[in-house]
């Protein structure tokens, strides 16, 4: 009896699919995975997103010399009913320390897997392709610290002592930068003309692009004194100082009848004092008879606080006659 002549359509199919089942359901696996590629290429639409972010990692011996964010305009493709937004797309790329170069830039080549993006969203390429980064190695290093003012004091005030505690910090950033810093600044320690004593102060410090400091704060310690100065008064005419009523004496000089006198005081009253406020004069009252006489130069100032600190000469030859 021949059996094959019993076999249906349907059971020689299932033999037939038997036959090899494996290769033949991946076979048909990439089939299929071939028209969801094409058919999704199809329904693509090319698009260009602006301003997307690109987060850089760095190795932690190097430091960006110019540190700011980066934006690149991505092209892509996505369905054609899905919104895509920049918020939505981000890049992250890491520096590689062995392709650093001393000195030179380092370019940092973009790639579509370089971003993350949401499903359905397929990367193309970035617009720059590359970014170009200044990199420098991380540099620490202890700078002095220098103190800066807002307003004076009164000019009769002075700072007569100005130390910071602690008086270095350690400053952290681009080895160049840091090398060649001399000095770190506090902000402004404000001053006033009511301040007339030692007083302390908690500065915050400034910081260069792309440093970091510890400690952030310093504390100053600021002392201050009574300013007192010294100025000179040129070719000031010498009087003569006698009695009253008496005129039976003719005086004349020996040499110059002018002389410098040096006045010292408080900065402000002897900034305010005028040639005319400062007279020197010769006391000749207790001379009774004609001769040539040497004379000790005196001298008023007008205002409290002044002192006459020099006069030159200090002794002026006269002749008195009768």
């Amino acid at each position: 009896m021949n059996l094959s002549r019993g076999r249906s359509p349907f059971n020689m199919l299932v033999q037939l699919v038997k036959r090899d089942f494996w290769r033949k359901l991946i076979a048909l696996f990439f089939a299929l995975l071939l028209y969801f590629y094409v058919y999704n290429e199809i329904r693509s639409t090319p698009q260009k997103i602006d301003s997307v972010p690109v987060d850089i990692t760095l190795p932690q011996g190097l430091m960006d010399v110019d540190p700011k964010p980066h934006f690149v305009t991505l092209h892509i493709k996505s369905n054609r009913d899905a919104t895509v937004a920049s918020s939505m797309l981000r890049g992250r790329v890491a520096v590689d320390y062995s392709r650093y170069i001393p000195g030179k830039p380092y370019v940092l080549t973009l790639k579509p897997e370089h971003f993350m993006s949401p499903f359905g969203v397929r990367i193309e390429g970035a617009d720059p392709g590359e970014i170009v980064l200044n990199l420098q190695p991380r540099m620490s290093r202890d700078v002095p610290v220098s103190m800066t003012f807002s307003n004076r004091l009164s000019r009769d005030y002075k700072i007569s002592l100005a130390s910071c505690i602690p008086s270095t910090v350690r400053v952290t950033g681009p080895e160049q930068l840091v090398r060649d810093l001399k000095q770190v600044s506090t902000q402004p320690i404000p001053l006033s003309e009511n301040v007339t004593e030692r007083f302390e102060y908690v500065a915050t410090l400034e910081a260069p692009n792309g440093t970091t400091i510890s400690p952030g704060t310093v504390t100053c310690q600021i002392d201050v004194v009574r300013n007192f100065e010294e100025r000179s008064f040129p070719s000031l005419p010498v009087q003569f100082l006698t009695q009253a009523g008496s005129s039976r004496f003719k005086t004349e000089f020996l040499g110059s009848p002018q002389v410098e006198v040096v006045v010292r005081g408080l900065a402000g009253s002897v900034s305010a004092l005028s040639a005319a406020e400062v007279r020197p004069y010769l006391d000749i009252s207790h001379i009774d008879k004609p001769g040539i006489y040497e004379i000790s130069v005196g001298c008023y100032v007008k205002g409290e606080g002044l002192d006459v600190k020099e006069i030159r000469p200090a002794l002026l030859k006269v002749k008195i006659t009768e």
